[in-house]
């Protein structure tokens, strides 16, 4: 993805950590032990995904770079989550049960990175038609 390479470190830390934690808060989805804390996980990594989409709008990145960018950690997750369940002698059943799982919240987080950025693409074009709003009120010419 060529858009990562023309962030600074800073910004790449940023997306570093808030795709960890979205991962951690995956993980805490898939294995909680009651329905609830499993809702607050995905709640919580929905906003950690909203959060990767209104960076990346805010940062110039169109839409579909930042969902290719998301599909990108969906890939390798999905993977590990096989060879998790692989590892832990899950049968079909529920290696199929969990996979579904996480391929639901997947799709969640996934309209949540694509609704993060597109209310960050808004604030932006809104702050850009108040502010040529403004210049054209105060006699600046852009």
């Amino acid at each position: 993805m060529p858009w990562l390479n023309k962030l600074n470190d800073e910004q790449r830390e940023w997306f570093r950590v808030h795709g960890r934690q979205l991962g951690e808060s995956l993980v805490a989805h898939l294995d909680a032990k009651d329905q609830e804390s499993g809702q607050d996980s995905l709640r919580h990594a929905a906003q950690q995904a909203a959060g990767y989409g209104r960076m990346a709008a805010g940062l110039g990145v169109s839409l579909s770079q930042t969902v290719e960018g998301f599909l990108q950690f969906r890939r390798p997750f999905l993977h590990q989550l096989g060879l998790f369940a692989g590892r832990r002698g899950m049968d079909i059943a529920a290696t199929t049960e969990l996979i579904e799982s996480a391929e639901q919240a997947m799709d969640r987080l996934l309209m949540a990175v694509m609704t993060g950025h597109g209310i960050r693409r808004a604030a932006g074009r809104s702050r850009a038609e108040i502010g040529s709003d403004n210049d054209a009120g105060n006699g600046v010419e852009g």
